[in-house]
């Protein structure tokens, strides 16, 4: 990592945040190799339409280097989730969890594990153990280089770059694996209202974790809004504005009687499925 690349992650957009607002409060969690860069615009303007107190905390290994990456493994990513989560229930009344990509499947994780804490929980691109096989046979390949290139700034706008490394510690991809299978089996277990975003072309997450993630979960309240402008960092891509809309009127309870649609699909561009993820 150069020594510039390591300035961005001193960026005051690349650390964690807290707008505090109300008693509601909002973890949003970044993504894998990530930083809270990667939810903050999405974040901040949740805050001001719905004022709920929003916190995006660092994962742990992340915003540093690779190679503190490389030291880490998925207990601690979600331990250092769980952390947050402590904080943001001492100051709030109610709690909503939610992310994008892995800080998504984390969400999961934790919403399936502490059911009565949680109020809900929303999955941005989040994903829950479906790979293709070419991606998980390096896995138990022996020997092979200890870093392989990055998989960040997925994005379909033009000019924006996610602040993310741009190298992956191998190993870290097999605790990866782990977490995103083991918050598969653990969905029947999501009894919280469901928020599902899904970018249709996503060149990181196969999209069908959506219908994975709506079939399997045990909620009986679940969203599906599918995005066509947007690639995986979709927080920091051409539907930014369609996220943070949702996302407001999922926490507050909008327009959720008699199972309509949150939003007007004709306006905003998407397609929202109010029932078990069938995509329009």
């Amino acid at each position: 990592m150069t020594k510039i690349e390591r300035s961005r992650f001193e960026e005051p957009d690349a650390q964690a945040f807290l707008f505090e607002g109300s008693t509601l409060g909002v973890l949003f969690l970044h993504g894998f190799t990530s930083t809270p860069q990667s939810v903050r615009t999405v974040a901040r303007r949740l805050h001001d339409v719905t004022n709920a107190t929003v916190l995006g905390p660092l994962l742990s290994g992340h915003g540093t280097t690779p190679e503190d990456l490389a030291r880490t493994g998925h207990l601690d990513w979600v331990r250092s989730a769980e952390l947050a989560l402590e904080d943001l229930l001492a100051r709030c009344d109610r709690v909503i969890i939610g992310g994008l990509s892995l800080g998504a499947t984390i969400a999961l994780n934790i919403a399936a594990r502490r059911p009565d804490e949680i109020d809900g929980v929303f999955s941005i691109n989040g994903s829950t153990g479906l790979y293709r096989p070419e991606v998980v046979a390096p896995l138990y390949a022996e020997g092979g280089p200890d870093f392989v290139p990055g998989i960040g700034s997925d994005i379909a706008r033009h000019g924006v770059r996610e602040i993310c490394y741009d190298r992956i510690p191998r190993g870290t991809l097999q605790h990866r694996f782990l977490l995103t299978n083991a918050t598969g089996a653990l969905l029947p277990l999501l009894r919280a209202r469901l928020l599902i975003v899904q970018s249709r072309t996503d060149n990181v997450v196969a999209p069908a974790n959506a219908t994975h993630i709506a079939s399997s979960a045990g909620s009986n309240d679940i969203r599906m809004v599918w995005l066509s402008r947007s690639l995986h960092v979709a927080t920091l891509d051409h539907d930014d504005g369609v996220i943070a809309q949702v996302l407001s009127q999922f926490v507050t309870h909008e327009n959720t009687e008699n199972d309509q649609p949150m939003v007007g699909c004709g306006v905003l561009g998407c397609d929202v499925d109010p029932v078990r993820g069938r995509p329009r």
